[in-house]
């Protein structure tokens, strides 16, 4: 990640150094995401990577350039592209993020989810998630700190909280712990589309 000799000329080193720190900065934020979104822990990516857990929270944390080898490892362990590892954000002065430059991944479940907002400094994450007929947005029920926020956009959904189940259908919204431990499901015969909204999680 160590930019070459065949970079724009016209750049000013400074300028190279300050676009490497963002690069940095957002394959760990997207490295982050994802792991949260996963509901995995620094220890449990470590153990799935073969890295030491305090390598996943620097790469985490922006401190250091991940080598391509440490990139594929944490692709590998978070079951995506290593290209998908490369974070956008909004252009300079602009307060908008494409959809094209979104996280688009799929959830053990199921559950397609588009991370549209990823703010780790305020502690929030907003996702658009496509729940095609009996999926889930996990294989099993979760548990992680913070809240969530729900609002069902179209079709129906099933929100597990502990030993209660709750139908959730179009125009809904739902609030819950996210430490409660939780499942979100698709039981019926049509896809379901959402927004969800996690926060102080990470």
């Amino acid at each position: 990640m160590t930019p070459s000799a065949d970079d724009d000329g016209d750049r000013s080193p400074a300028g190279g150094a300050a676009d490497l720190d963002g690069l940095v900065a957002g394959v760990g934020a997207r490295v982050r995401a994802l792991r949260s979104q996963r509901g995995l822990t620094l220890s449990e990516l470590a153990d799935a990577t073969g890295l030491s857990a305090s390598m996943v929270s620097t790469v985490e944390r922006g401190r250091t350039a991940p080598s391509l080898g440490t990139l594929a490892r944490l692709a590998q362990g978070l079951g995506v592209s290593v290209a998908s590892l490369f974070a956008a954000a909004p252009g300079e002065g602009s307060p908008v993020l494409r959809a094209a430059d979104q996280i688009v991944d799929t959830t053990p479940g199921g559950l397609v989810r588009r991370l549209a907002v990823f703010q780790p400094d305020n502690d929030v994450e907003v996702y658009v998630d496509e729940y095609p007929p009996g999926t889930s947005h996990a294989a099993r029920p979760s548990q992680h700190p913070g809240q969530e926020y729900g609002v069902l956009l179209e079709g129906s959904l099933e929100v597990e909280l502990g030993d209660e189940v709750h139908l959730v259908e179009e125009g809904d919204a739902v609030h819950y712990e996210a430490k409660q431990a939780h499942l979100i499901r698709n039981t019926g015969g049509t896809p379901a589309r959402a927004v969800w909204v996690n926060v102080r999680r990470l």
